[in-house]
């Protein structure tokens, strides 16, 4: 079982059109507009960071069985 994430390439949306363009891309493609150098997108936090939910406990153990009851006739 593999546990790795999936292979992202992230696109760049061009401000001024809209049109989708590689990540790495300095103008865009189709309008020639420049392109935002901040827009790579975020990893996720892990659990337990600050403003993450923290992972789940863990689950207790269930409870002992009962007494049984009188046997009916």
């Amino acid at each position: 079982m593999c546990f790795r994430p999936a292979t992202v390439t992230p696109d760049v949306k061009c401000p001024e059109c809209g049109e989708m363009n590689p990540f790495g891309e300095e103008v865009c493609a189709a309008c020639g507009a420049a392109l935002p150098k901040d827009s790579i997108p975020g990893m996720p936090a892990a659990p337990g960071m600050p403003g993450m939910p923290a992972a789940p406990g863990m689950p207790s153990a269930p409870a002992a069985p009962g007494m049984p009851g009188t046997p009916k006739a």
